[in-house]
C-alpha cells in the first residue's frame, strides 16, 4: 500500500486514477452489440446458440425455463446451517426494506383542486444472478427482496445453465426468496438481450438489475431506453477513517476484507491521523494476506489502489474520505457518531464493532451501493428503484380559468401558441 499525505500532489493524482465508471472495452462493445441484435433478431434460436457456444450446454427452447422442481432439489443440498442463516438475512433485509417504501401524496388546493404523486410498482423485473465463481446468494437476496417489498407482480431470474448444478447455496437463496418458478438457463449478454427485448420463451421485463461482466455491462448500456438498467457497478471500495485509538488488527482485516474481493481493482484505503498506527497496520496487513481468498488479486488491488492517506486532524481524515466518495466507508475514531454524520459514501459504518462484512450479509441495508465516487450523487439499492413515480392532475373550473393567462402567457414567450390556445379555452 503507497503512503500519501492529503492535499498534496501525489494525493491528487492517487485520486484521478482511481477506477471510475468507464465505458467497457471495445472488444466487449462489439461483442455484446453482435449478441444484443442476434437475439433481438432470432430469439430463442440464438440464445439456444450462444448457450452451446459459451457455456458448452446443450439445450432446447422448453429448457430454458428451470423446473421449480429442479431449483428446490438443488436448494436441498446446500448445508442446512446456510440455509437457516439465509433465511434469518432475508428476514433484517425484509424488515428494513419496509420501512423505505413509498406512498406517495395528495394535495388539495384551496378551490377543490387536487394534485396527486402516485407511486406504483413497476409490472416487471429480471434479475441477472451470475453463475460459477461469481455465484453470490446474499446478492440474491439483496436484489430480489426489494422487489417483493415493492410489489413488482412478475420478477424473474436469469442465471448461466450450469450456476444451480454448482451452487446449490445460490438455489436455495432463490428458493428463499420466493423465485425458484421464475429462473431461466441463460446468461451473459444473450441474457440481458432476451430479458430486454424477449423471446417466445423469456418475457421482456421493465427493468434490469444485478451484477455481471464486462460483457453484461456493455449489454446493459446496448438496451437501455429498451428498458430500464441498475447503474453500472465498479470494484469494491473501502475507507476506513481512524485515529490513534483504533484497533489496527480490526483495521487491517477490514482492509483486507475488501481487497479479497478477487478483482484486482479494488480500492482500499486507511486515512488516519496516527503514523504509528499507520506503521502497525500496514505490518499486519502484509503478515495476513496470504490467509485472503484471492491472495493474487489481492495483492494486486493494494499495490494498484491500496492507500494508506495520513491527515493532519479528523476534520481533514472527513474531507479525505468525501472527496473518494466511496462505496463503503467505516469510522474507527473518537467522536465516530458524529463523524459519520458528515461523511459521503454508499454507506457507513460507525464505531469498531461495525465492519462492512455485517452490511455484506444482511444486517439489513443493502448491500448494492454506489462505487466508483458515485455516492456523491446515488444511493443504494431499494425498492425505491423498482417503483415509478407518476403525477395525477384533476382541476376545478375555477382553478382552469385561473391559471390559463399566466400558463398561456409563458406559452406564447416559448413560442407555442397553440399551448396558450389550450389553457385559455377552458378559462
Amino acid at each position: 500500500m503507497r503512503r500519501l499525505r492529503f492535499g498534496t500532489p501525489a494525493w491528487r493524482r492517487y485520486l484521478a486514477g482511481l477506477p471510475r465508471a468507464a465505458e467497457p472495452s471495445a472488444r466487449a462493445s462489439s461483442s455484446a452489440a453482435r449478441i444484443v441484435n442476434d437475439v433481438r433478431r432470432r430469439g430463442d434460436r440464438a440464445l439456444l446458440a450462444y448457450t452451446r457456444r459459451f457455456d458448452g450446454v446443450v439445450l432446447t427452447a422448453d429448457a430454458l425455463r428451470v423446473r421449480s422442481a429442479f431449483v428446490r432439489d438443488a436448494a436441498r443440498r446446500a448445508d442446512p446451517a446456510l440455509v437457516d442463516s439465509l433465511r434469518a438475512m432475508a428476514g433484517r433485509i425484509e424488515a428494513f426494506h419496509r420501512r423505505q417504501k413509498e406512498r406517495g401524496f395528495r394535495m388539495r388546493l384551496s378551490d377543490g383542486s387536487l394534485l396527486e404523486e402516485v407511486v406504483a410498482p413497476l409490472p416487471s423485473v429480471g434479475l441477472y444472478v451470475p453463475g460459477g465463481a461469481g455465484a453470490y446468494p446474499s446478492s440474491v437476496l439483496m436484489t430480489a427482496l426489494p422487489a417483493r417489498v415493492a410489489r413488482v407482480p412478475r420478477v424473474v431470474v436469469a442465471t448461466p445453465p450450469r450456476a444451480l448444478e454448482t451452487s446449490p447455496a445460490l438455489a436455495a437463496a432463490l428458493v428463499v426468496a420466493g423465485l425458484e418458478g421464475a429462473v431461466f438457463r441463460i446468461g451473459g449478454a444473450q441474457a440481458i438481450a432476451a430479458l430486454a427485448y424477449g423471446t417466445a420463451s423469456i418475457p421482456k421485463v421493465a427493468k434490469i438489475v444485478g451484477p455481471g461482466n464486462a460483457y453484461v455491462a456493455a449489454a446493459k448500456r446496448i438496451v437501455r431506453g429498451a428498458v430500464e438498467t441498475d447503474a453500472d457497478a465498479g470494484p469494491s471500495e473501502v475507507v476506513i477513517l481512524d485515529d490513534e485509538g483504533a484497533d489496527a488488527g480490526y483495521v487491517a482485516a477490514d482492509l483486507l476484507a475488501q481487497a479479497e474481493h478477487g478483482s484486482g481493482d479494488e480500492t482500499v484505503v486507511l486515512v488516519t491521523t496516527s503514523e504509528a498506527l499507520a506503521d502497525t497496520v500496514e505490518r499486519l496487513v502484509g503478515e495476513r494476506i496470504a490467509s485472503v481468498a484471492n491472495v493474487a488479486s489481492a495483492r494486486r488491488a493494494l499495490e494498484r489502489n491500496g492507500a494508506i492517506v495520513r491527515v493532519r486532524d479528523l476534520d481533514a481524515g472527513v474531507a479525505a474520505v468525501n472527496a473518494l466518495a466511496p462505496e463503503h466507508a467505516q469510522v474507527m475514531a473518537r467522536g465516530a457518531s458524529e463523524l459519520a454524520r458528515r461523511i459521503v459514501a454508499g454507506a457507513v459504518f460507525v464505531g469498531a464493532h461495525a465492519p462492512v462484512a455485517v452490511g455484506d450479509y444482511g444486517i439489513g441495508p443493502n448491500h448494492v451501493l454506489p462505487t466508483g465516487g458515485a455516492a456523491r450523487f446515488a444511493s443504494a439499492l431499494s425498492p425505491r428503484v423498482f417503483r415509478r413515480r407518476m403525477a395525477r392532475v384533476s382541476l376545478t373550473d375555477e382553478a382552469a380559468a385561473r391559471l390559463a393567462p399566466h400558463g398561456a402567457a409563458i406559452a406564447r414567450a416559448e413560442g407555442f401558441p397553440v399551448h396558450g390556445e389550450s389553457m385559455e379555452r377552458r378559462s
